[in-house]
């Protein structure tokens, strides 16, 4: 059997959530998004709250509340060419019991579909297994140095390349309660309840934007503890915030 047998037999994954579930919300908020360029904001800020609510009147097999804010900010260090950008993140539990399965949802004020799961992969900590840290409550960051390298005008279009450096981080801030009874006796192989620490991962990436707005973005990360993994190559298009 593989862990999520073992997880069934020790009881953390109850047998109401084993084959998952119906999840109806409703998401609210509010951004404050002050960005000179969206595709690549070379200054300002794009700020967000987000508070989500699962009732049981929908169908929803338990009720929870979750609050997100996201915090991101641009500076220009050389004007047009060279950007310094972060991105901070908290998300937590306000009430109720989350099912295992939708644990793993990032909330955003926008619906991103599968890019809105993790911690971990290509949206947030680019090198780590994706859904790596999942917990009641989570907090995750990026910092990255982003530099249009070579411009030039290739088929009636204008084109840069670019290159970027970056660090991402995150650590569960909340852990999900379980039954002491279920993890008792288990061998360290299986738990450790004392090793939850920040979770680090670096990397760089190259840019293909054409007229300034259709961005081809590739990402190359690398965990910095073996335990998270060990790399990961992401490819999509635009910025990743």
């Amino acid at each position: 059997p593989g862990l999520y047998e073992k997880y069934q037999q020790w009881g953390i994954i109850s047998g109401d959530e084993v084959d998952g579930g119906f999840v109806p919300t409703f998401k609210g908020g509010i951004v404050l998004d002050t960005r000179d360029n969206q595709p690549n904001p070379m200054k300002g800020v794009w700020t967000e709250a987000v508070i989500e609510v699962a009732p049981k009147i929908l169908g929803a097999e338990s009720s929870f509340s979750k609050l997100s804010l996201t915090h991101r900010q641009y500076f220009t260090i050389v004007p047009n060419n060279l950007s310094l950008v972060y991105r901070l993140a908290y998300q937590t539990t306000l009430g109720g019991e989350v099912p295992f399965y939708y644990q793993s949802q990032v909330i955003t004020s926008m619906m991103t579909g599968a890019t809105s799961e993790g911690l971990g992969g290509g949206s947030t900590i680019r090198g780590i297994l994706r859904n790596r840290v999942i917990g009641d409550g989570v907090f995750y960051g990026n910092l990255e140095a982003r530099w249009k390298v070579a411009r030039f005008n290739f088929i009636k279009n204008n084109f840069y390349i670019g290159l970027n450096g970056f660090t991402d981080f995150g650590r569960v801030t909340k852990k999900i309660t379980v039954n002491p009874n279920s993890t008792m006796g288990l061998p360290g192989d299986y738990l450790n309840r004392g090793a939850e620490k920040m979770h680090y991962s670096y990397g760089g990436g190259l840019i293909i934007a054409m007229n300034e707005n259709f961005v081809i973005a590739m990402d190359y990360g690398m965990a910095a503890n073996k335990q998270d993994g060990k790399s990961g190559f992401y490819m999509g298009l635009n910025y990743r915030f």
